[in-house]
């Protein structure tokens, strides 16, 4: 009995985990003549910033001619985004425009045993 509620337990927990999970999907224009890679920049905030100094590089840098990335991202949060081409010397470019997006927060989930009022609740 107390394996299966452990188990139980254990299964609740990955699925909530999984729930709470979000995946975002970046494109961009592919990176031109001489650009090995495009670096992806990341940072959590309220409203996006225009200063690059104010954002992460992620890692892996994305290799050329690929131009898009999906990012892991949490529900609830806001995220913003730019993207600068790397070349072969590992200096930077110039960096995009900004974008970001605030993830929904998961739904509640739906009530469960509906029933009509005076009727027994079903096992």
């Amino acid at each position: 009995m107390r394996d299966l509620l452990l188990a139980t337990v254990l299964l609740v927990l990955v699925w909530w985990l999984w729930a709470q999970a979000a995946e975002v999907t970046l494109a961009w224009d592919p990176p031109p003549a001489g650009a090995v890679a495009s670096r992806v920049y990341q940072t959590q905030a309220g409203e996006c910033v225009l200063n690059p100094a104010q954002y992460a590089a992620l890692e892996p840098d994305i290799a050329a001619p690929a131009s898009q990335a999906t990012l892991q991202v949490e529900a609830g949060h806001g995220y913003c985004w730019l993207v600068r081409y790397v070349d072969a010397a590992g200096l930077v470019g110039l960096p995009s425009y900004v974008l970001g997006v605030r993830v929904p927060p998961p739904a509640l989930p739906p009530p469960q045993q509906l029933r009509l009022p005076g009727e027994a609740p079903t096992r």
